[in-house]
C-alpha cells in the first residue's frame, strides 16, 4: 500500500456542524419543534418499560440518532424497528443538508444492499414494511437470524433516497478492550463544563464497524475486515473481497453489485459504476453532502472541470480536493472547521499543543457518525497536523490508536519505532509486545503490559492506488474523527488514522540481526490519510450519550416462532464395527432448524408437519449393516418435544458399510426432510499431523515462514470419507497382495458434489474397478428394513431417476426467472436435501472465455451462473451445517483462494515447502509418494508416507463428471462414468474473482505423468470426488480455528495419531453436555449407575478426577481450554471445551 507523501503528515477526522452541539437546547430542537416530556428507562433495548423505572427527560435532538444498528442474532426477536425521525430532521432546514424538508410523495423502505444473500427478510423487490405515517414512521426490519452480515436500508420518496441506515447483524461486538492511549481524555457536558471521562465510560469494539468477527484466525476469519467509508460519511461501502480473496456481491433494490475484478458480471454492474466525480466548479459542501446521502453506495470525488481526473488545490498532487468540496463560509484551510464527524478539537488548533491541559475534549456526536447508538468514532486530541515550523511533532499518545508514551511523532519514526522488529530486544518498553500475523493482522493485546486489541486486515479502497479499486486486505486502516490543519493557508485534506501493515512480502529487513527475515512490518498510529479513500472504523463507546440525552435505544420486533436447535449437529455418523450391537441415536431437531432457517421453509415448525415422523434407509451398500431402524418419539407435543425425537439404528455385529437414513413426516414416500451418512467402518479412524514448515525463531512475527504466509498444521484424516478402512502402506506398490488389495477396496470411499452434504456412492471399487450395487430400503414391521437391489447399471441411466440435470430439478422447485439469488438457492438447495442420492447435472454450461481461458466460469449444480452460496461447506469460517464430515472434523479450508504467479505458497493443508501449490509436480520425486498399481497395471491409490510430507495415503476411487473447464472439454460421457485418471479431494473453497470453479487436491494418474497439483481450481462444482476431512481446531476461547492457528506452531515430526477422543459417543448412549460449558458439567447416560471421570488437558496430562454427583459436576475452576473427558473405564472418551 502507497502512503501519502512524506511531506504531509498523518491525522484524522472531522466535525459535525460549524458550532459545538450543547445538547438539549432550544435551537437543537427546531427539527422537533417543541419541547415535551417523555419517559425514559434505563432498560436500554427493551420495548416494555416497568413503571417503576420510569423517569422524566427532555425529547432528544433526532438529528444525533444512530446510522447504525446492531442485531444480535441470538437475541430473543425477530429483528428490529428503524424510526425515520432522523431523517426528516435532517432535512428540515440548516446544517450541512440545508433542506427544506422531506417532500410529499409516496414514502417507501427497501433494502438497498445486503452482502449476505437473503440477511434481510424483504418482500418482493427488496421492500420493506413501514409502520405508522409521516415523521412518526419506522421501518420493520425482520432479520434472518441464521445468518450474519451487513444491510443498508433505504428510505425514499418517489423513489429517491432521503436516508439510509446500515444493519449490521453480528454477535455482540461491544466487548472490547478498555485502553486509553491518555489517561485523562475528557468530556464536555451539555452545560459546557469539562470532566475526565470515567474508567466505567470508556470502552472499545472489539471488531472493525461491519466486522462479523474480532478473530484473525478464528470463528468467521473470513469476514474480519468490516466495512469501508470515506471520512465524514455515514454511509458503508462494501469491499466485496474478503480477507482470503473470495468475491462477493452485495444485492438489493439497488441491483447486484461487484468488484471490479469479478469476471462474472451478468445481471450486475461494477461497484465502479456509482462513482460520483463531480466537477470543481460545482463542488460544494451542501451539494456534495446531499449527493452522498442520496447515493449511500457510491464513491465520490471532486474532479477537475475538464473530467481530465482527480482535482488538486495549486495543482499540488499532495493536495487533493476532498470528496465534500468546497465551503461557502469556510476558507480552503479551515476545512476541518466542518467537523463531519465531530473531532474534538472542532478543527482548530492551537500553538500551544502538546502539554496535557491542551488535549481537547468529547462532544457531542455528529449526525454522520457511522457507529451505532452509544458508540462514535474515536478522535485525536489536537488537531493541528504540524508544528509552525512544518514538524509534525505531535504527542503518540494524543492519538486514540497510540501506544503509552508522550514522545513526538516525528521523534518517535526518526527512532523507528513504527518498525516491528522481529523480537522486542532493544526496542523501548512501550512497544514490546506487539504480534503480526503476517500478511494477516495485529494483535496488540499486550503491548507494553496494555491490551489495545486485536486488529485484523481492513483494506483501502484508495483512488490514486491500484487503480482505484478495494486491495491490500491485510492491511489495517481505521479512521480517526481529525481532519487537520497547518498553521498557514495550506488547504485541509489530511485526516488522521491508524495504518499497520504486516506485509511480509516485501523486501526489507527489520532487524540487521535477522538478514533472513523479511517484511515490511510498520505500526503508524498517526498516519495521513485523504477524505476520499475508503477505510475502515473502530468505534469507541460515547461518553456522552447518556448524559447530554441523546441515547436512542434499539426498538425490537416481537418474537417469532423460530427453532435452531441442532443446526449444527453432523450430518454422519461413525462407528467402528463391534462384535456386539452397536446403537446410534440421531437427534432429528437439525432437520428442522434447517429447513426452517436455510431453506425457507418456516411451515415445517407447524405442529401437524412433525405428528407423524418416519424415517427409512434410503440406501445402503449392506443390507445386513442396520438390523434395525426404529424413530424415538414419532410425534413430538410440541417445538420444544422435537428435541426428545431420534432416529436409533441398530449396527449389526461385525458389519461395515455405508447407508444414508432420511426422515419424513407421515410416510416414506413424502418429502425429505433430512437425511444423515451412517459410517460403519473396519478400524478405528485414526489421522495424521502434518506441519507445513517449522516457523522461525521469532516471537513478534507468529508463525513466520520465508515464502507462504504462515506455517499451517493441520491434523487430516487416515482415510477418505465414507472408506472403511484405511489404504494400507503396500509391501510392494507394483504388486499389492491380495489382502492389500482388500484393504485398498475397502479404502475406495464415497463421492460428493462439491458443496452437498450427501454421499453418491462411486459404484467401482479401487482396487479393480469392478462395478458394485448399492439396497434401496423400505421399513418393515418393528424396524426392520427390506431391500431392493439398485443396480449400477440403473443409477448410470441418463435417462433414469438418478442422473438429473438442472433445467428438471429447477421446473421441479418453482425456480423463477424473478427470484431474488436467496430464492434460489433455497429452492435448489431444498430440492438437494429431498434427493440425496441424485447426480445433480447442469443443462446448460458457462459460457467458455476464449479470450483468457482461466476467467472461464465454473457450471455448478446450485445455479446456472457460478459463485452462489460459495460458503456451502464453511468457506472462511466455521463448520457448515452442510459440511459431511463426521463431529469434530469438517472439510479443509484454505487461507486464501487467489493464485499470484510465482508466489503461490502456502495457502492449502496440503503445501510441501518450496513447492508453488498450483503446479503440478512429480509425486514421487517432490511430493516423495509411492504410486500403487494393480495387476492390470492401473494406479490404485497413492503412499505418502516419508516424515516429510506424511499427509495419508489416497486411493484412486476417480471423478465423476470430470473435465477441464479451462481447455472447454466437453462433459460428454463424464455424468455416468468415473474418469480414473483424475482422482481427487474436495476443499471448501470456490476460486477467486467470482469465477465460481471449486477448488480441490488432483492427482493425474497417466501411466506418463503421476503428478499432483495442491491447489487445483479447474473444477466445476457439480464435480464428484472424494473428501478428506480435517479435524477442527478451537482457540483458548473455544472459538473453531481456520486453516492458519492463533498459536505458536510447534515444530513436530508428522505422525500418525490414532483416533480414540469423539465429541459424541454413540455406542453405549452417553452423552456430555453443553460444550463449550462455564461451569457445570452435565452427564446424560441410558443406564443409572455411577459414573467417574478423569480430564486430560491438551498435553495428555491428567488435571481433574471426580465423579458426577446428580448427573452433574462443578468444574467452574478449571482453566479454560480443550480437555479430554474420560468415563469409567473409558466408556466414553469425549473432547470438552471449557469457556
Amino acid at each position: 500500500m502507497k502512503t501519502l507523501a512524506g511531506k504531509l503528515a498523518a491525522v484524522i477526522c472531522l466535525i459535525l456542524f460549524g458550532i459545538s452541539s450543547k445538547g438539549n437546547i432550544i435551537e437543537d430542537l427546531r427539527s422537533v419543534g417543541h419541547i415535551r416530556t417523555i419517559w425514559h428507562t434505563e432498560n436500554k433495548d427493551s420495548l416494555k418499560r416497568p413503571l417503576n423505572e420510569l423517569t422524566p427527560l427532555f425529547v432528544p435532538d433526532w438529528k444525533k440518532a444512530p446510522n447504525s444498528y446492531i442485531f444480535d442474532p441470538s437475541q430473543n426477536s425477530e429483528g428490529l424497528l428503524v424510526p425515520v425521525k432522523k431523517a426528516y430532521a435532517m432535512w428540515e432546514g440548516g446544517g450541512y443538508l440545508n433542506g427544506s424538508g422531506i417532500p410529499a410523495g409516496a414514502v417507501t423502505a427497501d433494502v438497498l444492499w445486503e452482502d449476505v444473500h437473503g440477511l434481510i427478510k424483504s418482500g418482493v423487490n427488496y421492500t420493506l414494511e413501514i409502520t405508522g405515517t409521516g415523521q412518526e414512521a419506522k421501518i420493520k426490519v425482520p432479520v434472518n437470524k441464521a445468518k450474519k452480515g451487513n444491510a443498508v436500508i433505504a428510505l425514499k420518496v418517489n423513489g429517491e433516497i432521503y436516508w439510509s441506515w446500515h444493519i449490521w447483524v453480528t454477535d455482540d461486538p461491544t466487548n472490547g478492550v478498555t485502553y486509553k492511549s491518555f489517561n485523562n481524555v475528557k468530556r464536555m457536558k451539555s452545560d459546557g463544563t469539562t470532566e475526565v471521562i470515567p474508567d466505567s465510560d470508556w470502552k472499545w469494539m472489539d471488531r472493525n464497524l461491519g466486522a462479523i468477527t474480532s478473530s484473525i484466525t478464528a470463528s468467521d476469519w473470513n469476514r474480519s475486515i468490516g466495512l469501508l467509508y470515506q471520512w465524514g460519511r455515514k454511509d458503508p461501502i462494501p469491499p466485496l473481497v474478503t480477507r482470503g480473496n473470495d468475491f462477493y456481491e452485495a444485492s438489493g433494490s439497488i441491483g447486484r453489485v461487484r468488484h471490479r475484478g469479478a469476471k462474472y458480471m451478468t445481471n450486475a454492474v461494477s461497484i465502479d459504476d456509482f462513482r460520483k466525480f463531480v466537477p470543481l466548479s460545482a463542488a460544494e459542501v451542501t451539494n456534495n453532502i446531499r449527493l452522498s446521502v442520496k447515493n449511500p453506495l457510491s464513491l465520490i470525488y471532486v474532479n477537475k472541470d475538464d473530467n481530465s481526473g482527480q482535482a488538486y488545490y495549486n495543482n499540488n498532487l499532495n493536495l487533493p480536493v476532498n470528496w465534500f468540496g468546497k465551503s461557502t463560509t469556510l476558507p480552503n484551510n479551515r476545512l476541518s472547521e466542518l467537523n463531519l464527524w465531530s473531532d474534538n478539537a472542532q478543527g482548530k488548533i492551537e500553538t500551544v499543543y502538546n502539554t496535557d491541559d491542551k488535549t481537547k475534549p468529547y462532544r457531542d456526536k455528529s449526525p454522520y457518525d457511522p457507529c451505532p447508538n452509544g458508540w462514535r468514532i474515536p478522535s485525536m486530541l489536537v488537531a493541528n497536523l504540524a508544528s509552525p515550523s512544518y514538524v509534525d511533532d505531535i504527542r503518540i499518545d494524543f492519538s486514540p490508536f497510540g501506544v503509552k508514551t508522550n514522545m513526538a511523532k516525528n521523534v518517535f519514526e526518526t527512532n523507528k519505532y513504527h518498525i516491528i522488529k522481529p523480537t522486542d530486544t532493544g526496542v523501548p518498553a512501550f512497544m514490546t509486545g506487539f504480534r503480526i500475523y503476517p500478511n494477516l493482522g495485529f494483535d496488540l493485546s499486550a503491548v507494553g503490559g496494555y491490551n489495545m486489541g486485536i486488529f485484523p486486515g481492513t483494506g483501502q479502497l484508495i483512488r490514486g492506488a491500484h487503480l482505484g479499486q478495494y486491495s491490500d486486505q491485510h492491511h489495517i486502516a481505521l479512521w480517526t474523527a481529525t481532519l487537520t490543519r497547518l498553521f498557514d493557508t495550506s488547504p485541509a485534506v489530511t485526516v488522521r488514522g491508524l495504518s499497520m501493515i504486516p506485509d511480509k512480502t516485501q523486501p526489507d529487513t527489520p532487524d540487521a540481526n535477522y538478514p533472513n527475515i523479511k517484511g515490511r512490518f510498520y505500526y503508524f498510529p498517526m498516519s495521513g490519510m485523504y477524505t476520499s479513500d475508503a477505510n475502515g472504523c473502530r468505534c469507541i463507546k460515547d461518553p456522552l450519550y447518556t448524559i447530554n440525552d441523546y441515547d436512542f435505544p434499539t426498538e425490537y420486533l416481537p418474537v417469532a416462532t423460530e427453532y435452531k436447535e441442532g443446526l449444527n449437529n453432523p450430518n454422519t455418523y461413525q462407528v467402528v464395527k463391534s462384535e456386539t450391537v452397536t446403537t446410534i441415536e440421531i437427534p432429528v431437531s437439525k432437520a428442522f432448524s434447517v429447513q426452517s432457517q436455510l431453506l425457507d421453509n418456516a411451515d415445517i415448525l407447524n405442529p401437524s408437519s412433525f405428528n407423524n415422523l418416519k424415517v427409512n434407509v434410503l440406501w445402503t451398500t449392506n443390507t445386513a449393516l442396520i438390523g434395525k431402524i426404529l424413530m424415538v418419539n414419532p410425534a413430538p407435543s410440541s417445538l420444544q418435544d422435537i428435541g426428545n425425537s431420534k432416529i436409533s439404528i441398530e449396527i449389526a455385529p461385525n458389519e461395515s458399510g455405508n447407508a444414508v437414513v432420511t426422515l419424513h413426516n407421515g410416510s416414506i414416500s413424502s418429502p425429505v426432510y433430512w437425511s444423515w451418512h451412517i459410517w460403519v467402518t473396519d478400524s478405528p479412524v485414526g489421522s495424521y499431523s502434518y506441519t507445513t514448515e517449522t516457523p522461525a525463531a521469532i516471537t513478534n512475527y507468529v508463525n513466520y515462514v520465508n515464502k507462504a504466509d504462515v506455517a499451517l498444521q493441520t491434523v487430516f484424516m487416515d482415510r477418505n470419507l465414507g472408506a472403511t478402512d484405511v489404504f494400507p502402506n503396500v509391501a510392494n506398490p507394483q504388486a499389492p497382495t491380495a489382502d492389500e488389495l482388500l484393504k485398498i477396496r475397502a479404502a475406495t470411499g464415497m463421492h460428493y458434489q462439491w458443496g452437498r452434504k450427501d454421499p453418491i456412492p462411486p459404484f467401482q471399487y479401487a482396487d479393480n474397478r469392478s462395478f458394485y450395487n448399492v439396497f434401496l430400503g423400505t421399513p418393515g414391521p418393528k424396524g426392520t428394513v427390506s431391500y431392493i437391489t439398485l443396480d449400477q447399471s440403473d443409477y448410470n441411466n441418463l435417462s433414469g431417476n438418478y442422473i438429473v440435470p438442472y433445467n428438471t430439478y429447477a421446473s421441479a422447485s418453482n425456480v423463477q426467472v424473478t427470484d431474488k439469488p436467496s430464492e434460489k438457492i433455497s429452492k435448489i438447495l431444498s430440492y438437494s436435501v429431498k434427493n440425496p442420492l441424485v447426480y445433480m447435472i447442469p443443462s446448460t454450461f458457462a459460457p467458455y472465455n476464449s479470450t483468457t481461458p482461466n476467467y472461464t466460469n465454473g457450471t455448478d449444480w446450485l445455479a446456472q451462473e457460478p459463485n452462489l452460496a460459495p460458503d456451502r461447506w464453511g468457506r472462511g469460517g466455521k463448520k457448515s451445517p452442510f459440511d459431511p464430515c463426521p463431529e469434530g472434523w469438517r472439510v479443509p479450508d484454505l487461507t486464501s483462494v487467489a493464485l499470484v504467479s510465482g508466489a503461490d505458497f502456502g495457502q492449502t493443508p496440503w503445501y510441501k515447502k518450496d513447492k508453488n501449490v498450483a503446479t503440478s509436480y512429480s509425486i514421487a520425486t517432490d511430493y516423495l509418494g509411492i504410486r500403487v498399481r494393480n495387476s492390470a497395471n492401473a494406479t490404485v491409490g497413492y503412499i505418502f508416507n516419508n516424515p516429510a510430507y506424511l499427509i495419508g495415503n489416497y486411493p484412486d476411487s476417480g471423478s465423476r463428471g470430470f473435465r477441464s473447464v479451462t481447455a472447454n472439454q466437453t462433459a460428454q460421457g463424464t455424468f455416468n462414468t468415473l474418469n480414473f485418471q483424475y482422482p481427487a479431494v474436495w476443499t471448501a473453497a470456490l476460486n477467486s474473482n467470482y469465477i465460481g470453479r471449486s477448488i480441490n487436491v488432483l492427482f493425474d494418474a497417466a501411466s506418463t505423468t503421476n503428478r499432483m497439483i495442491a491447489f487445483h481450481d479447474n473444477n466445476d462444482p457439480y464435480f464428484g470426488t472424494g473428501c478428506r476431512c480435517v479435524k477442527i481446531k478451537y482457540d483458548a476461547n473455544g472459538n473453531e480455528e481456520g486453516p492458519a492457528s492463533g498459536a505458536l506452531v510447534v515444530a513436530s515430526s508428522s505422525r500418525l495419531i490414532k483416533e480414540t477422543a469423539k465429541s459424541t459417543v454413540v455406542n453405549n448412549r452417553i452423552s456430555i453436555y453443553p460444550s463449550p460449558f462455564s461451569s457445570v458439567l452435565y452427564i446424560r447416560a441410558a443406564e443409572n449407575k455411577e459414573y467417574n471421570f478423569q480430564i486430560f488437558n491438551s498435553l495428555g496430562q491428567l488435571v481433574r478426577s471426580g465423579r458426577f454427583i446428580n448427573n452433574q459436576t462443578d468444574l467452574s475452576s478449571l482453566s479454560t481450554g480443550i480437555y479430554i473427558i474420560r468415563i469409567n473405564n473409558s466408556e466414553a472418551i469425549v473432547k470438552i471445551i471449557k469457556q
